[in-house]
């Protein structure tokens, strides 16, 4: 019985392998190979880089204005001198 599986599990791995590699590995490579190039739908790096730059500025702009909110917000907090 013992000798019965070792020859299933080893027909299982020989017949099993090569339909695995070829089944994973053209994925892989299609991957590999097309790594940092964009699909024929998507936009070019370009686009993709000036829209983050834009998002950027636009976090600069509210992080300024929150800045701006709380230093007016602390110099209202602050006792006031006589003069």
């Amino acid at each position: 019985m013992g000798e019965g599986i070792r020859i299933f599990f080893l027909l299982a791995a020989v017949i099993a392998a090569p339909l695995l590699a070829v089944m994973i590995v053209p994925t892989v490579a299609k991957r590999l190979l097309k790594w940092g190039v964009p699909e024929p739908g998507e936009p070019p790096r370009s686009e993709e880089l000036e829209a983050l730059h834009q998002r950027v500025a636009e976090l600069e702009e509210r992080l300024d204005f929150a800045e701006r909110m709380l230093a007016q917000q602390r110099d209202s907090m602050l006792p006031r001198g006589k003069s």
